[in-house]
């Protein structure tokens, strides 16, 4: 039985800004890439919601790695299986930034 995805404001929003970033300095094709592999780790979250690595102390929140510029933070709900999107990151900035995101 598979999770649904969720996505909140926020991880819409960050999910924007990466696409917005790709579109100033990437190819057509390697916006499209990075969408397709978004795509891709979602079915697979969908299937097992625990592929991603466990992010501090919460034990609900994971992060999964989309292409080597990007992550993806995002929030298990076991008992209504559901997979909430936190936010994608962009690992090229300050991790300190992330840190309010695992809270």
């Amino acid at each position: 039985m598979s999770y649904s995805i969720i996505w909140s404001p926020r991880s819409y929003k960050t999910f924007e800004n990466r696409i917005d970033y790709l579109t100033e300095n990437w190819t057509e094709r390697e916006i499209t890439n990075f969408k397709n592999r978004v795509k891709e780790y979602l079915w697979l979250l969908k299937e097992d919601p625990l592929i991603g690595k466990r992010t501090g102390k919460r034990k609900d929140l994971h992060t999964g790695l989309i292409i080597k510029e990007v992550s993806l933070i995002y929030r298990v709900k076991a008992i209504r299986r559901e997979i909430e999107l936190v936010i994608f990151f962009d690992n090229r900035q300050n991790p300190k930034k992330i840190r309010k995101y695992k809270s």
